[in-house]
């Protein structure tokens, strides 16, 4: 029984760590869009009016909900997904832009699952410590 609880929590730690990195990763590149971008416009002015809701879902929102991934992962992941699809609805639910959605929603869907997985070993532990 402790084996398997010992292999399931290495495995929990793989996926935590899988959506922390690749999380990370998307945090920097974004980070580094979003600095390129507004401090040194290429010839390109400012979103306006409604352009302002597709940049606030991303990458400033999934930038915010993978920031706060690291701390609360549930929040982060389901926010992040949220993000997402807000965004590639408001570019009107085109294929081209799907592969790029599901690319960067990867860290999110990471984090939603570990949280489940985690509850549910956390309560089947439960259950066999108070088994007689």
């Amino acid at each position: 029984m402790a084996d398997s609880t010992e292999r399931a929590g290495r495995g929990l730690r793989v996926l935590l760590w899988s959506a922390r990195i690749t999380g990370g990763l998307f945090v920097a590149t974004l980070a580094f869009v979003i600095v390129v971008n507004f401090v040194q416009p290429a010839g390109e002015s400012m979103p306006t009016g409604n352009e302002w809701f597709g940049v606030a879902m991303f990458p400033f929102g999934v930038f915010v909900a993978y920031a706060l991934a690291f701390r609360w992962k549930l929040i982060g992941g389901v926010l992040a997904l949220v993000c997402l699809f807000g965004w590639w609805a408001y570019v009107g639910f085109t294929l081209r832009i799907l592969p790029i959605a599901v690319m960067v929603g990867i860290p999110g869907i990471l984090y939603v699952v570990y949280n489940l997985l985690s509850r549910r070993n956390a309560r089947t532990a439960r259950t066999a410590d108070e088994a007689p």
